[in-house]
């Protein structure tokens, strides 16, 4: 394989997480990869935005609406994905981890299109989990992923721009009408969390996937859509991934980000301690055999983002020494 681009969300917490979050973590491979590489500057993009640059678009909504068979057309496509809004004394918390079954949904959207329908706005549920928002006007505004709010106040996460006050009451509409609806009521029956609140984000109108890479990977579910969607091979592991015809590839990998958002330091820690044995040596190793020529690791986080750049003539640099990974806390 000629490059890899890496992406590990949340790989480096703040500065004012725990002093002692890394310590006993032993990584020889993942500490080499940093020093050797050459650090360069990165523009702060979250996860989304990464793997939409890597498929050549600005919007996850349309591109993600395509993944899971739908015909998009030209409008304008919002993902509107089902949450739970948790009331914790003076802050709504935002909890998107909430299953919905196939019935729940289709019975939510039919109702939201019939209070909706005038306002010229389709909701579709394409799969339990992810459901879309159509509409006949464009929203011009910006609006914060899921997993950048996942356990924090949505309030700092509304949507920002110059239509956003009316996708805001549009939100607030949409929070009056699940709040009371049968398919809430018979959940929190069963002891369920309800599904009170839709997730707006991702919005767009639709553009030609043109994906920089040939193969992409990983566990974030997102790039397996955008694989899906731009047909491009998506590898079932990393070792397939490097075993195969690919040139350009991209791997994603969501676990620390996904213990981060949880606020869960002992998974995060694990789950760094697993990206050492599970990716960061095959791909070191990979460079040193010449199985793959080059790597480009971004390292996105909330507010900050760090590049590095390693090729296999930089793995020989010996004297770029190794520092323990809270030396690259942000």
């Amino acid at each position: 394989m000629d490059h890899l681009h890496l992406v590990i969300p949340d790989l480096l917490p703040p500065r004012a997480a725990p002093q002692n979050i890394c310590h006993g973590l032993k990584l020889p491979y993942l500490t080499a990869l940093l020093a050797r590489g050459r650090q360069m500057d990165a523009p702060v993009l979250s996860l989304e935005e990464i793997v939409c640059g890597r498929f050549g678009v600005d919007a996850v909504a349309p591109a993600r609406a395509v993944a899971d068979g739908l015909a998009v057309g030209d409008e304008y496509w919002l993902c509107a994905d089902p949450v739970w809004l948790q009331l914790q004394q003076s802050q709504v918390i935002l909890q998107p981890d909430v299953q919905c079954n196939a019935e729940e949904s289709a019975s939510l959207c039919a109702d939201l299109n019939r209070h909706f329908a005038p306002d010229g706005l389709t909701f579709v549920a394409a799969d339990p989990q992810r459901w879309y928002i159509r509409s006949s006007a464009a929203g011009r505004m910006s609006m914060t992923p899921p997993r950048a709010v996942a356990g924090r106040d949505v309030k700092p996460h509304q949507p920002q721009g110059e239509d956003a006050l009316r996708w805001q009451r549009l939100s607030n509409e949409i929070q009056m009408l699940l709040h009371s609806h049968p398919v809430n009521q018979a959940r929190e029956e069963r002891g369920l969390h309800p599904i009170n609140s839709l997730w707006l984000w991702g919005g767009g109108n639709p553009a030609p996937l043109r994906a920089e890479v040939d193969v992409a990977g990983g566990d974030d579910g997102l790039s397996a859509l955008f694989a899906r969607a731009a047909a491009v091979s998506f590898a079932d592991s990393l070792d397939g991934m490097l075993s195969g015809n690919g040139r350009k590839g991209l791997w994603v990998a969501g676990t620390p980000s996904a213990a981060w958002q949880r606020a869960d330091l002992y998974a995060w820690r694990d789950a760094v301690a697993g990206l050492e044995r599970e990716v960061v040596q095959p791909l070191w190793q990979a460079i040193r055999q010449g199985r793959l020529r080059g790597l480009t690791l971004d390292v996105p986080s909330q507010d900050a983002a760090k590049r590095f750049v390693l090729s296999r003539a930089d793995s020989w640099k010996l004297w770029r020494r190794r520092s323990p990974l809270k030396a690259y806390l942000k």
